[in-house]
């Protein structure tokens, strides 16, 4: 079995992105991402921001791509992962990573069923915006506190290598 790899995550700071129009609007709480931004802290991350969009696929892309130019390393975008109307999440990340990492997005469903069949539904994608240590990972999550959680509670585990792979010198 390998071992686990050492990685400062510190030096790793996270956007969260809230892709919804009803929370941007203010007629919805948002419970997904003070609890995104406390398992990010709890995982050693450094600084952890978040802001809302509407659903629209420019306006997220754009708020994606600005996260990255202001040096996130790590973009969580909340909601929109379903097939209903406005739900262009995987879409938007799909157009700003270079590599999709499908295996994690399965895991990532996978580890949800065990909380909630509606898990198979979710189109989350992940994927890294480069082969090297410009490389920004970047997740379409659902936008549920469960959904959300559950995909950090495998993603985090996995971030000291996916950043180790990113930033190891050829």
């Amino acid at each position: 079995m390998p071992k686990p790899v050492s990685y400062d995550l510190s030096r790793i700071d996270a956007r969260i992105i809230v892709y919804s129009s009803r929370i941007h609007a203010g007629t919805k709480e948002d419970r997904a991402t003070p609890a995104c931004a406390q398992a990010l802290e709890r995982a050693g991350l450094g600084s952890v921001s978040s802001t809302v969009v509407p659903e629209s696929r420019g306006a997220l892309e754009a708020q994606i791509r600005e996260a990255i130019e202001a040096g996130a390393r790590f973009v969580l975008v909340l909601g929109g992962s379903g097939f209903g109307v406005g739900n262009e999440a995987p879409e938007a990340v799909r157009d700003v990573v270079e590599v999709e990492i499908p295996g994690i997005a399965e895991q990532i469903r996978s580890h949800g069923l065990a909380h909630t069949p509606l898990s198979g539904l979710s189109r989350g994608v992940v994927g890294v915006t480069a082969r090297d240590s410009s490389g920004v990972l970047v997740v379409s999550s659902p936008g549920s506190r469960g959904g959300a959680l559950d995909t950090l509670e495998v993603l985090t585990p996995l971030l000291g290598a996916i950043f180790h792979q990113l930033d190891e010198a050829r």
